[in-house]
């Protein structure tokens, strides 16, 4: 089968290198059979880039454009000029949407304008989906936002012989998402760690968070890794609720999370929760890391007892979680699982067939 001719654009640098996400798409692109990518680095600054990228989106000519999330997270990384000439590319237009929880009407707008075909979601929730396609008139599909590289993480040191036995790094969570899991699992295990006779290295601190080969290793030496789902339980298209909370919080700095939650949660009618799967995940599975995470859906992936041990919210089973921990036999069990897991459903090559069948189902 030819290739598909795509036009493909992203954003790297070294300022989100401890995104692994953001790295690895593209690379994971340029090196599929399926496709032949002419790609654009929106966070190549250098004046020479900025005038080759406006040359290649003028006169391209292929099968399709592809935005990776590193394009619009955060902020958006396409404007002005180099926007206008992709918009009139008439070839279809899909897009990997990222931090499905802020700037919503913008990155709704930003579909709307290019327009799209496809948009790819981090989640399979099916009341996410309907709501996208009932805004933007478009395919969806949902498909994690983090492949495994398997040369990159990979199980190197026995488990008997890692140094460290439960490990974490993520930062501290925006109120506004409806919950604090990531701080409450952080703190539980540091106030704990002595009591519970762990050695732990769990931090919250952004300047702690590790990038690429570091955080392979760091995972190596780990028998295991804390863990939550990412993403929020009140999923919006309008940022109501975000811009209320952070107006709140700006006005009131001292206020917790209990009475945000009393102010803006509680009595919150039908929510939509848009809980994914975390790149986490699947790179502690591709290292043999046996993962200790909080009770949750994971997109239908993970399975209690089966890939992970289960810890309740309120750490009511935290010796039960442990034992299993201290069993041998069971850890193996379980990272065996979780490995063979990642292997068949989350190497990139695979996520990038199942991205490669939703476009042309849609063309």
């Amino acid at each position: 089968m030819k290739p598909l001719r795509i036009l493909l654009l992203y954003g790297a640098s070294a300022a989100n290198a401890t995104f692994s996400y953001q790295q690895a798409w593209p690379q994971a692109f340029q090196n599929h059979p399926r496709f032949q990518c002419t790609r654009i680095n929106l966070l190549d600054r250098r004046w020479p880039a900025r005038v080759a990228a406006a040359a290649v989106a003028a006169t391209w000519r292929g099968d399709a454009v592809v935005l990776l999330h590193s394009v619009f997270s955060n902020a958006c990384l396409l404007s002005g000029r180099l926007f206008d000439l992709i918009r009139r590319v008439p070839q279809p237009k899909a897009f990997f949407i990222g931090n499905e929880y802020k700037l919503m009407p913008q990155k709704m707008e930003f579909c709307e304008r290019l327009p799209l075909q496809l948009l790819v979601s981090q989640t399979r929730a099916p009341r996410v989906h309907q709501v996208y396609r009932d805004r933007l008139r478009c395919a969806v599909v949902g498909i994690p936002n983090t492949g495994l590289d398997p040369v990159l993480f990979r199980p190197e040191t026995p488990f008997a012989e890692r140094s460290i036995d439960l490990g974490y790094r993520a930062e501290e969570p925006d109120l506004y998402i409806g919950h604090t899991e990531r701080r409450d699992i952080a703190r539980y295990f540091q106030d704990n760690a002595d009591r519970l006779r762990l050695r732990v290295d769990v931090s919250l601190d952004r300047r702690c968070r590790l990038a690429g080969r570091d955080w392979a290793r760091f995972l190596d030496r780990c028998k295991g890794q804390l863990g939550t789902e990412a993403g929020g339980d009140f999923f919006e298209l309008t940022d109501e609720t975000r811009v209320k909370v952070n107006e709140y919080t700006a006005a009131h700095p001292e206020a917790g999370f209990p009475e945000i939650w009393a102010r803006f949660f509680q009595s919150y009618r039908d929510p939509i929760p848009i809980r994914i799967m975390s790149g986490r995940n699947v790179e502690a599975a591709g290292t043999r890391t046996v993962q200790m995470l909080f009770e949750g859906d994971y997109d239908g992936y993970f399975q209690p007892d089966e890939h992970y041990i289960p810890l309740k919210k309120d750490f009511s089973n935290v010796d039960e979680a442990l034992r299993k921990f201290r069993d041998e036999a069971y850890c193996h069990r379980v990272t065996t699982n979780a490995y063979e897991l990642a292997m068949t459903e989350f190497r990139y090559d695979r996520l990038i067939d199942g991205f490669a069948d939703a476009l042309a189902s849609t063309t």
